[in-house]
C-alpha cells in the first residue's frame, strides 16, 4: 500500500477520483508515517458557517497545526492559502437550498500525523459543479500542497489536501 492517502490523483485532476469507494478515509488513511509505535495523530474537527466570512477560523486552525510538521512560516502561508482556496472551491461550487439543518455548513478535519498534514474540508450540498482544472483555485492549490483531490459522495463534497514536511527538516 501506498503510504499517501490520495494515491494517484495527487496533482493531477486527470486522475481526479470522484465518489464512494475513490479512496481511504481520514480514519483509515493508509500506513501511518510513522510507523508502528509512533504518537497518535493531533485530530482537530471545526464546523462554520457556509459564509466566507468564517473561512480565516480554518486558516488560523492550520496555521496553528502546521508548525507540528517543521513548516518554515512561507509554508505555513502556503498552507494557509491552500484552505482558503479550497474553502473557495467549494463555497463557489457547492449549491445548498435546505438551511438550519445539521449538515448546513462547512466542515474541516486536520491531521496531523508524524511527517504530514491532512485536511478535508466538506460540506454538503444540494448541486454541485465540480470545478475545471484550470481554475485559477485549483491551480493554486496544485502547486501550494503535496495532494489535493476533490470527491464527490453523495450530497457530500469534499477537498482534501496533504502537505508532507520536506525533507531534511525531521520534527
Amino acid at each position: 500500500m501506498s503510504s499517501s492517502p490520495f494515491g494517484a490523483a495527487d496533482r493531477d485532476p486527470g486522475k481526479r477520483r470522484d465518489g464512494p469507494g475513490s479512496g481511504s478515509r481520514p480514519d483509515g488513511w493508509g500506513d501511518r508515517p510513522g510507523g508502528a509505535g509512533a504518537p497518535d495523530p493531533a485530530v482537530v474537527t471545526i464546523r462554520i458557517p457556509a459564509d466566507p466570512e468564517y473561512v480565516s477560523i480554518l486558516r488560523a486552525a492550520c496555521g496553528q497545526l502546521a508548525p507540528r510538521l517543521g513548516c518554515t512560516p512561507a509554508e505555513i502561508a502556503d498552507l494557509r492559502l491552500a484552505v482558503d482556496e479550497a474553502c473557495g472551491l467549494l463555497l463557489r461550487h457547492c449549491v445548498r437550498l435546505r438551511r438550519g439543518t445539521d449538515g448546513d455548513g462547512l466542515a474541516a478535519t486536520f491531521v496531523a500525523d508524524g511527517p504530514a498534514l491532512f485536511i478535508t474540508l466538506s460540506m454538503e450540498a444540494d448541486a454541485f459543479v465540480t470545478p475545471d482544472a484550470g481554475e485559477f483555485g485549483w491551480t493554486i492549490l496544485t502547486a501550494l500542497v503535496d495532494g489535493f483531490t476533490w470527491h464527490v459522495d453523495g450530497s457530500t463534497v469534499r477537498v482534501e489536501i496533504r502537505k508532507t514536511q520536506a525533507a531534511g527538516r525531521q520534527g
